[in-house]
């Protein structure tokens, strides 16, 4: 992934940054980064904001949702990094349309074989939920770990995101969108727009 992807990435998912802490998530010089952001924000898909009147040298980052060029990029993104999941994108095939979103989290990513469970943060289209539960009884038969999945409205998500509840933030920093990107898409606009 290119590291204006991954500063995009981790924008969407962890809206408001500044250039020196975008570097020490990237492990990239803060020139390298300014190099990058300031291309960015020419092609108006990220903002940068004065952080105060006394320090005027930092600049808030954050993205541009007025932006279709973002939107699209971000789609893609999501995209690839979901397409990096392949077996559980097959896997929760039957999720994607009963679903906005599905986002798969937890250490079934980062430690497959010694995760307990896999971890599902889904929101439902419309009234979906049984129909979700039911579609997940159907994949746990062929699953050996367990699988836990939230299902959250939208309304739901919205106040636990601007709650600051510290695992649906996890899930989103550490998340990888399975299914629905252009609706995460909106509904992280709806949580941070400009």
């Amino acid at each position: 992934m290119e590291t204006k992807e991954k500063i995009l990435l981790f924008l969407i998912k962890e809206n408001k940054q500044t250039a020196t802490q975008l570097a020490e998530q990237l492990k990239i010089s803060r020139q390298a980064v300014w190099k990058l952001l300031n291309k960015l924000i020419k092609e108006e898909i990220i903002l940068a904001k004065q952080l105060s009147n006394k320090q005027k040298s930092v600049k808030i980052i954050s993205l541009n949702f007025k932006s279709q060029l973002l939107k699209k990029n971000l789609s893609l993104i999501l995209t690839k990094e979901a397409i990096e999941n392949e077996k559980w994108i097959q896997n929760f095939a039957g999720l994607e349309k009963l679903t906005d979103f599905v986002l798969l989290f937890g250490s079934i990513l980062t430690n497959p074989k010694q995760a307990n469970d896999i971890d599902l943060l889904i929101m439902p289209k419309k009234k979906n939920f049984k129909e979700i539960e039911k579609e997940i009884l159907e994949i746990q038969k062929v699953q050996l770990k367990k699988i836990h999945a939230i299902q959250l409205t939208n309304k739901e998500f919205y106040k636990e995101i601007k709650n600051q509840n510290k695992a649906y933030l996890d899930a989103i920093k550490k998340g990888v969108v399975l299914y629905g990107q252009d609706n995460f898409i909106k509904q992280m606009e709806k949580l941070n727009g400009n």
